[in-house]
């Protein structure tokens, strides 16, 4: 059926599209976006990847930035660190050095404080090397404070930024640490070293003043016998070995006193004895006179080699090892009887000390030459004969007259 338009005007139409309702006045518009493409959606903008590369470099550069600025700090404080640890170490190191030697030094005082006992030794001297001791122990006892081991990390490795500035923070406060104690320890090895020197010059005045007393001993008695004398020489010297209990006696004192003691009684017991043989006294004093200062003692008996006094004048040398060497004399008493009136008795005395004359270098060498080939007999009677006793009794009697070649070789060590 046909209807005209005007008579229908909602009538269907060939490709007319419905008109929209009409929309309520209080009705709001919504929008619905269109569905998205998943793979767009997969795929951030080329804004978005800028930033984050931005952000991640800033990132990258503070990080690096601090890894530079740690380092460099660290790197510029380890020299001072090292320094000022190096210094402390070469302080501490001298200090315990010293120390040692302070340790040792007492021990080596507080010995000889033991040792020193008799007449021989100075009460101030040895009340001075105790208070030395006492003072030096004292010392030791302040040992300075150590200010401990750092826990650093190591300047040539590889480290995170945090720990190079927790490094720099601690050498910030070690290096003015360590250089104090540097300070702190070169002081305290100072005063140990005035402590040692003190107790070595303390202890020198107590051995030097018992040496000067026991020389002053040797002075005092000039009349006991040599071999008196050399025990006090080589007591002595024995003070001046370390005056320890390893290194041998421990009286070394007391034996100087022993020692001198015994030469005082030698000294007046040939005091004694000279005043009672006046000529033997003379006869010795003879010998000592030509002897060119070797040492001997004379020792006087009716039988000396095996010759009596009652048919000879007779006698021997002998040579002592002790010290540098020294003679010991035996003389008969027919040479005492005969001394003032047989030049033949004063020639045997030449001819002994002439034996003992090879005690001196000078006359060692032309004793040991060729021309004597060590002949003790040879020699002493050649001597004699070369001081002027060329008598039967100078040893030409016994053994024969020497050469002249050899008297005149004798006499180049009168």
């Amino acid at each position: 059926m046909h209807h005209d338009a005007e008579a229908d005007p909602n009538a269907a139409r060939p490709d007319a599209v419905p008109a929209p309702e009409p929309t309520p006045p209080d009705a709001v518009p919504v929008a619905v976006p269109a569905a998205a493409d998943p793979a767009q959606a997969r795929r951030p903008g080329r804004a978005g990847v800028a930033a984050a590369a931005a952000i991640a470099a800033v990132i990258a550069a503070w990080a690096i930035g601090h890894q530079v600025v740690a380092t460099a700090v660290h790197a510029e404080l380890w020299p001072s660190w090292a320094a000022a640890d190096g210094a402390f170490d070469e302080a501490a190191t001298s200090y315990r050095e010293t120390a040692e030697r302070g340790e040792s030094a007492i021990r080596r005082g507080d010995a000889l404080v033991e040792m020193a006992v008799g007449d021989l030794v100075d009460p101030d001297d040895l009340a001075d090397l105790e208070a030395q001791l006492d003072a030096a122990r004292g010392v030791l006892d302040e040992r300075p404070a150590s200010p401990g081991i750092a826990d650093l990390g190591d300047p040539d490795g590889l480290a995170p930024a945090w720990e190079r500035y927790a490094d720099a923070v601690e050498l910030l406060e070690l290096i003015p640490s360590r250089e104090l104690a540097a300070e702190r320890y070169a002081l305290a090895r100072e005063r140990v070293a005035e402590s040692n020197l003190a107790i070595a010059d303390a202890s020198e005045a107590l051995v030097a003043g018992t040496e000067e007393l026991a020389l002053a001993a040797m002075e005092a008695n000039p009349s006991a016998t040599h071999r008196s004398r050399l025990a006090v020489e080589q007591a002595i010297d024995a003070l001046r070995q370390s005056p320890t209990v390893s290194s041998g006696s421990t009286g070394r004192f007391a034996d100087l006193s022993d020692a001198v003691a015994g030469m005082h009684a030698s000294h007046e017991a040939e005091l004694a004895r000279r005043g009672e043989h006046p000529v033997r006294a003379e006869i010795e004093d003879f010998a000592r006179s030509i002897s060119f200062d070797v040492p001997f003692d004379v020792v006087w008996a009716y039988e000396a080699g095996g010759f009596p006094s009652d048919a000879y004048y007779a006698g021997t040398a002998e040579f002592m090892p002790e010290g540098d060497g020294w003679g010991l004399i035996t003389l008969t008493y027919s040479i005492e009887d005969a001394f003032s009136w047989d030049e033949n008795a004063k020639a045997v005395v030449v001819h002994e000390v002439g034996h003992v004359q090879v005690l001196r270098e000078a006359c060692a060498t032309i004793f040991s030459d060729a021309g004597f080939d060590g002949d003790h007999e040879t020699w002493a009677t050649a001597w004699a004969i070369s001081m002027g006793y060329d008598l039967p009794g100078s040893g030409i009697e016994a053994y024969g007259r020497p050469t002249d070649a050899q008297i005149a070789a004798a006499g180049g060590c009168r």
